[in-house]
């Protein structure tokens, strides 16, 4: 560990006020657990979060920001979690959002962050735990009677998905699968399918060599230029350029 984040993390301890972590810690079986100084640097991780980001330990994400750890377009949505817990000084609970997992499959954690005070009552950091919807059902109870649907498009984005099929799966007619989905989620199915398409591609992206066009296809394409019109739109960059710059970005 470099000297210069060992007197950082020295630093940052010092100041923070005791015991407002011991809440959480019996929460943490299952549970990727990190925290953040106000700067966005990690100060602290356990063992799984550390295996989230692809990183064998711990102490390697010590000093690194969300822009080393994850894509641009992940890294962008956690650091405007983040800066809006800074500003309000109100936790965010029970977050429901699709990240990747150490597997590399698209899944829905469950996010809870809360600001870490000092002494003096000065915001100087975050504690975050995410869990992963896998291990936590109960808490997902609004959810379940989407698991089904969830689970076949996580399973077969990479083939044509009608909403008629998804309806048949909850015994739902299509307009109530509409519905109910977006009440949930408050995204369509569709939107949805094509969230999980993209980010499919964005692990392809930096975990193959595989070409543009192949890596459309695997991700449910059919058409690579409305593949690369629609990465765009949502990522703000062209697969090609996210390939480039994130993969400049790896340690």
């Amino acid at each position: 560990m470099k000297p210069e984040i060992t007197q950082a993390q020295k630093k940052f301890q010092s100041r923070l006020r005791p015991n407002q972590l011991s809440h959480l810690f019996s929460y943490l079986p299952g549970i990727y657990f990190v925290v953040k100084s106000r700067e966005g640097l990690t100060m602290m991780a356990n063992r799984l979060a550390a295996h989230l980001c692809g990183l064998d330990n711990e102490e390697d994400m010590i000093g690194k920001s969300d822009y080393d750890l994850f894509p641009k377009d992940r890294a962008d949505l956690y650091v405007k979690d983040d800066q809006q817990v800074f500003e309000t000084g109100e936790p965010i609970v029970d977050r429901v959002e699709l990240a990747p997992d150490p597997g590399h499959a698209i899944n829905w954690f469950i996010t809870t962050k809360m600001p870490l005070y000092s002494n003096d009552g000065e915001i100087i950091g975050l504690a975050c735990i995410a869990r992963s919807t896998e291990s936590d059902n109960e808490t997902l109870r609004p959810y379940v009677e989407m698991n089904e649907v969830l689970d076949y498009i996580r399973e077969n984005y990479a083939s044509a998905i009608k909403i008629e099929e998804l309806a048949k799966l909850v015994h739902l007619s299509p307009s109530q699968l509409e519905r109910n989905f977006k009440k949930v989620f408050k995204i369509t199915p569709n939107q949805h399918i094509q969230d999980v398409r993209i980010r499919a591609a964005c692990n392809l992206l930096l975990s193959t060599n595989n070409t543009i066009a192949a890596i459309a296809l695997d991700s449910g394409f059919y058409d690579h230029s409305h593949f690369t019109r629609t990465f765009k739109k949502i990522t703000g960059i062209s697969p090609g350029d996210y390939r480039k710059k994130d993969r400049n970005m790896m340690p």
